[in-house]
Order: C-alpha cells, then structure tokens, then sequence
C-alpha cells in the first residue's frame, strides 16, 4: 500500500485537527482553574486582616477574659461565705427534729396537765 502526496495531506490536516482540539480542551481547563484562583485571591485579599489587627483583637479578648474570671473569683468567694454564714446560723435538719419532739412533748404534758385540773 502506497500512500500519495495527498493522502499524507489529508492525515497532516487531521492530526492537526485533533491535536488543536485537545490543546483547547486542555487550556481551556486550565484557563478556567486559573481564572478560579484569581478569583479567590481576590476574594482573600478584600475579606483578610492583618496579623497586626488579629492580635490586638486576641489582646482584647483576653484582657476581657481575665476581667471576667477576677469578676467570677470574687463571686465564688462571697458565695462561699454566704454558704458559711447559712451553715453557721441556720438550724440542721436533725437539731429542728429534736427541738419539734422537745416542743410536741411539752405540748403533751401541757395538755394532760390541763386534762388532769379539769376532772
């Protein structure tokens, strides 16, 4: 099998073809990827904040933490010598039981005292 001039041609102007076609498949691809970046570095550089804004946000946010923890430390202190306080002067469960028993027995001796005067 001979193949003329104008075969040769013809598989010139085809391999071109296909090899067009897969460049602009190809760089279309990768056009479009870097068109992606672009756009998201864009986005990076409008929304950042400089590491000097990010610390002194961090700086305020633990100034404030240690307010509220010197705050918290000075309300767990009071409550806790309230706590005291209440177990200090407050009656146990135990002590109102046997001052109510003390109290229902001298209601009970009251009332046969008075039980005993009226027969």
């Amino acid at each position: 099998m001979t193949f003329d001039t104008g075969t040769w041609w013809l598989i010139t102007i085809i391999l071109t073809a296909l090899l067009g076609c897969i460049g602009a498949l190809v760089s279309r691809s990768i056009f479009k990827s870097l068109d992606e970046h672009s756009s998201d570095i864009k986005e990076v550089r409008e929304n950042y904040t400089t590491r000097k804004d990010h610390k002194t946000d961090i700086d305020a946010v633990r100034r404030e933490m240690k307010e509220v923890r010197s705050e918290m430390r000075t309300e767990i202190q009071t409550l806790s010598e309230d706590i005291k306080e209440v177990k200090e002067t407050c009656l146990r469960k135990d002590v109102f039981e046997h001052n109510m028993l003390r109290l229902e027995n001298k209601m009970d001796a009251l009332t046969k005292f008075l039980m005993e005067r009226r027969d």
